[in-house]
């Protein structure tokens, strides 16, 4: 049964949760739309006789635009709950009719105000997946340079007074 333009909340099928306890959040947010980006790119190089060989693929992060409406029943609350969830970089579950996308934070959360009751927000998601310098290891090909965090100042070696004198200098009498 569709009520002023929207279904009701019970045969609503897009959801957002809290990406940690699972509990749903902006309940009287109905989306109206819903788009989800999945790229990736292709990696190509060309051979010795011209044609191009791929062998590798790398995937971009999943972005999503929702497009929801805000009822006329405490709607400032609800667009209250969803600047905090933005401003704090609270992580997100979605869940759409056809996949669920975990670790997503709203990207931006424009809206709409107009003569009518409520206001229309389209959020933008996207994925959000951090990486620590701890996570990336650097393993040196040479066992000898391996450990240099405990070795501090050290003094360069002196090299021995052996003069090498060039051949030209020789030559022309300067040695």
């Amino acid at each position: 049964m569709i009520i002023d333009g929207f279904l009701p909340s019970s045969e609503q099928k897009v959801s957002i949760y809290d990406n940690d306890s699972y509990d749903i959040l902006f309940d009287d947010a109905i989306c109206t739309a819903l788009s989800v980006d999945s790229n990736s790119i292709v990696m190509s190089h060309p051979l010795e006789d011209g044609s191009k060989v791929s062998d590798h693929q790398v995937f971009d992060l999943t972005k999503i635009s929702m497009e929801l409406n805000l009822s006329k029943r405490d709607y400032n609350l609800v667009y209250e709950n969803i600047d905090t969830a933005y401003r704090s970089s609270t992580l997100l579950t979605i869940q759409t009719k056809v996949n669920i996308y975990k670790n997503m934070i709203i990207e931006s959360s424009p809206h709409v105000e107009g003569n009518y009751q409520g206001i229309k927000m389209n959020l933008k998601l996207v994925e959000f997946d951090p990486v620590s310098s701890v996570d990336i290891q650097y393993k040196p090909q040479l066992a000898s340079d391996n450990n240099t965090t405990k070795k501090g100042i050290q003094n360069g070696t002196k090299i021995a007074d052996n003069k090498r004198v060039s051949v030209i200098n020789k030559i022309i009498g300067v040695a």
